[in-house]
């Protein structure tokens, strides 16, 4: 009798603390029974398949060549104990993980170089790479082995393997390295590819089912996973995919990896927004999307998570927050521009139906490139399917894209609007957000296509980064390096209570209102501050800061732009054409170059320095209402 395959439609509504989606799908089945075994579900040609990969490859299968060869021969970096060891002397987390990255890198193009060309010349210089990693005490980053090993030393201990994001890149990396060459190596030595083997199942596969104590993994209670949680998965499933063939196994991973993933769905907001920013949203939702084409992979179709109105909204997040070309609204621990992932985003157009991620990815395609060669191949599962995307988006017409004139996400209080040459995107929400600023009430601003207000976004990370003794401390994590006010020395708090609070949006009026007074700590004494953002229809900006506060004191309305402030005029600050505007007789201005050579900041490419505009009040007021314009 001919089986019938049930195909498991995800539907997710707004979520509640716990909920089990994805598990949901399962009940009354058989995971085990659904698996496709021995590596059958694997999408790309046998190493032996020349017209397969030549198919595949296409018109960049010189280039992939090209840039194998620029490895032929690599000089191995060593990675030293000081490497490590610099991590907890100066706080620099680079020094061993660039060595690492460099590695990786040139084992990865020396692996798409070989599948490209196939006649064995890059072989050894892939068991060189190999035979290295597997060297290597751990895959780990020193960032991370401080941050989760028992002994928190950045220095590897051989006794605790831990389960990290590049340390899963790399252990990915190995998986696909043993699938397509380990019959090679066994020809010239039959250790290297048991080896891997051996590696991979003891840093990955067995860590994995046989702890649940990763915060990532969001089985600690209290624990709110983020990002790590479907970038860790993603990893975990190719890895057991690729690796491992008994059944039972195979079975206990992915039941596993669709529990850990239910426990990141549940904490994520209702309305679908990406509380960390863009720039995470592709480690986010762009390895959920990995996730769920894995588990319908492994299952034959049968675990097909599509048409899903919950994740279409959480990603067509990032075409919401893209303002033109490669800026975006970089809230968050976001860099203000970044190449758009196009083939990302007309895959998770295809799982979820969402033809605005289709009709901006194919756009965006066609009007500002996307190179399938130069991309992160330690993660070969998602660079081969933007691979394959990026040829069938060849063939697809551009049929333009116009962005949404305002978009409204009612639980994280993020707007996007535009209306004649002005752009404004503003938030309210808490100061307990992944990736967090304590930033509640800030905006970013930009007219005729030029940032005007902005975010500075983060700098380089290091060892105080995300030490909360430290990391609201820096400037581009406190309110005070917003546009934001500083009222009586006090900048805002970082917690779940510090937040805004009567948020609303107006589509007609093109206007969003929020009171931010929560957000400071008590001893601020703010009893109202409220903040009424108008985008006018020519495009100006009009800001009006209405407080109260429980007694005088002295406060500052900060403003950081990218432009040379002109302070020439009282009551009118020049911005490369513009003018903001203020009241000369209850505030007075100044204005702070901010150099960012050195800094890591992102603006850097395209300023020297940003400046941090301060208006101070000229009396101490217990309350009063001050109308910022800028036109």
């Amino acid at each position: 009798m001919r089986k019938i395959a049930i195909i498991a439609i995800l539907v997710l509504l707004p979520l509640a603390s716990g909920a089990q989606v994805l598990r949901s799908t399962l009940a009354g089945r058989d995971l085990s029974s659904m698996l496709v075994m021995d590596q059958k579900w694997v999408p790309y040609p046998d190493y032996a398949d020349r017209n397969g990969w030549n198919a595949l490859l296409g018109q960049y299968k010189p280039q992939f060549i090209a840039a194998g060869e620029k490895y032929l021969n690599f000089d191995w970096l060593v990675v030293r104990a000081t490497d490590y060891l610099e991590y907890s002397r100066s706080g620099n987390r680079y020094t061993q993980e660039n060595r690492i990255r460099k590695n990786a890198e040139a084992l990865s193009c020396l692996v798409m170089a070989e599948l490209a060309e196939g006649n064995g010349r890059f072989l050894d210089d892939i068991m060189n790479g190999a035979f290295l990693f597997c060297e290597y005490t751990s895959w780990a980053v020193s960032h991370h082995l401080a941050s989760f090993q028992k002994v928190k030393s950045p220095v590897p201990d051989y006794r605790d393997d831990i389960l990290a994001l590049y340390q899963g890149n790399f252990s990915q990396m190995l998986s696909w390295v043993w699938h397509f060459f380990h019959e090679e190596f066994d020809k010239q030595d039959i250790g290297i590819a048991a080896r891997i083997r051996h590696e991979i199942d003891k840093r990955e596969l067995t860590p994995f089912l046989e702890r649940n104590d990763f915060d990532w993994m969001g089985f600690k209670p209290r624990i709110r996973p983020n990002n790590w949680n479907p970038w860790c998965n993603s990893n975990v499933l190719v890895c057991f995919m690729l690796m491992e063939n008994d059944r039972d196994r195979l079975a206990a991973a992915i039941g596993k990896c669709i529990d850990s993933l239910d426990k990141y769905l549940s904490s994520l907001p209702a309305d679908g927004a990406c509380d960390e920013g863009p720039v995470y949203w592709y480690s986010s939702a762009g390895n959920l999307l990995g996730c769920l084409e894995c588990l319908s992979l492994i299952t034959g179709g049968q675990l097909a998570y599509t048409g899903n109105e919950f994740i279409r909204h959480f990603g067509e997040y990032i075409v919401d927050a893209n303002i033109h070309g490669d800026w975006q609204a970089n809230f968050s621990d976001a860099v203000p521009t970044d190449n758009v992932g196009s083939p990302t985003l007309f895959r998770f157009a295809a799982l979820t139906g969402s033809e605005k991620m289709r009709d901006f990815a194919v756009h965006s395609f066609h009007t500002d490139g996307y190179d399938p060669v130069d991309n992160n191949w330690t993660t070969l599962y998602r660079a081969l399917e933007n691979l394959r995307t990026c040829r069938t988006m060849q063939s697809l017409p551009d049929k333009g894209f116009t962005p949404s004139d305002f978009v409204w996400y009612p639980v994280t209080e993020l707007c996007f609007m535009r209306s004649g040459k002005g752009y404004l995107a503003v938030k309210g929400g808490h100061n307990h957000e992944r990736h967090n600023h304590n930033d509640v009430g800030t905006c970013i601003y930009f007219y005729n296509g030029k940032p005007v207000l902005v975010d500075a976004g983060p700098a380089t990370y290091n060892s105080k980064t995300f030490d909360k003794r430290f990391r609201y401390k820096m400037w581009n994590n406190s309110s005070d390096g917003h546009n934001l006010p500083g009222i009586g020395g006090f900048a805002q708090g970082y917690g779940y209570e510090f937040k805004a609070t009567g948020s609303r949006a107006d589509r007609k009026a093109r206007r969003f209102v929020t009171d931010i007074a929560k957000a400071y700590p008590d001893s601020a004494g703010v009893e109202s501050w409220v903040l009424d953002y108008r985008l006018c229809k020519d495009g100006s900006l009009s800001l009006k800061e209405n407080f109260k506060l429980r007694k005088g004191v002295p406060v500052e309305l900060h403003f950081l732009t990218p432009l040379c402030p002109d302070l020439s005029r009282p009551g009118r600050i020049g911005l490369d054409g513009l003018t903001l505007r203020y009241d000369s007789a209850a505030l007075k201005a100044s204005a702070e170059e901010i150099p960012l050579k050195g800094t890591g900041i992102g603006w850097e490419k395209y300023s020297p320095s940003l400046w941090r505009i301060t208006l101070s009040s000229t009396k101490t007021p217990e309350k009063a209402s001050y109308i910022i314009t800028i036109k």
